[in-house]
């Protein structure tokens, strides 16, 4: 009744347009107010980032000498398919880590002859290099593409190779940097842990082995990467 009574001696002091006009102005008050809010929240971290994921088939890392100057170089190739419902930008970023501490780019310090080399060897002229192979990746398996990755080899004296790709998904985690608590993206990346045994001439060409216990929950492992029921990696943020 109180209420009642405020809204009718209201009405009768300012009138109807009055009352219109200071509803009109609430109205958008409201609105700013909300829209602020909005503005101000946090901005959404994994596994809402999560929009897609490309199927993925590793081939093999192995070992190349190159026969005009006798430099090695770790080769590795791969297939990607597109089985989501749109077309996609693909941009793969693929390093080596050695047990040493060194970290390789794939293509850099490689010439091109010896990509030309690598294609003829493999037989597969359809091999698409670092540079080559970035860009669109079409909806279907018959769009499927296969790529290249090659890294010079100079350093011979490890036991271990740690393959990361990244490219392979849009997911991504959003995280404070320790030191000065900026927001830092963090993006899935498949981890892929290998054995280097013995003498390299004596190795020659053959793949190397995965370290299963490692490919298996191993450090940062956020998700097992299987192929046919066997641990092949292991998906993890950096």
């Amino acid at each position: 009744m109180v209420q009642m009574r405020q809204i009718r001696f209201f009405r009768s002091t300012i009138g109807p347009a009055g009352v219109l006009l200071i509803a009109t102005a609430m109205a958008v008050v409201t609105g700013m107010t909300a829209a602020s809010a909005s503005s101000l929240a946090p901005a959404a971290a994994t596994p809402a980032s999560l929009d897609w994921q490309l199927d993925f088939a590793p081939g093999d890392l192995r070992l190349y000498v190159d026969p005009v100057d006798g430099r090695r170089y770790w080769y590795f190739t791969y297939t990607v398919t597109n089985q989501t419902e749109r077309d996609l930008v693909f941009a793969p970023r693929i390093e080596l880590f050695m047990d040493s501490g060194e970290v390789l780019r794939s293509g850099r310090g490689v010439p091109s002859r010896v990509i030309g080399q690598l294609k003829k060897l493999l037989g597969n002229p359809l091999l698409e290099d670092q540079n080559r192979i970035i860009g669109d990746l079409r909806v279907g398996k018959e769009n499927a593409r296969t790529g290249i990755a090659v890294w010079p080899a100079e350093d011979q004296d490890i036991t271990e190779v740690t393959l990361f790709f990244q490219g392979l998904s849009s997911d991504r985690k959003v995280v404070k940097h320790p030191k000065t608590n900026e927001p830092v993206s963090l993006y899935r990346t498949l981890r892929r842990e290998y054995v280097v045994p013995g003498d390299p001439e004596k190795r020659g060409s053959a793949p190397l082995a995965l370290d299963t216990p490692k490919n298996r929950r191993g450090p940062m492992c956020e998700l097992e990467f299987q192929i046919g029921g066997k641990s092949a990696g292991c998906w993890i943020y950096r």
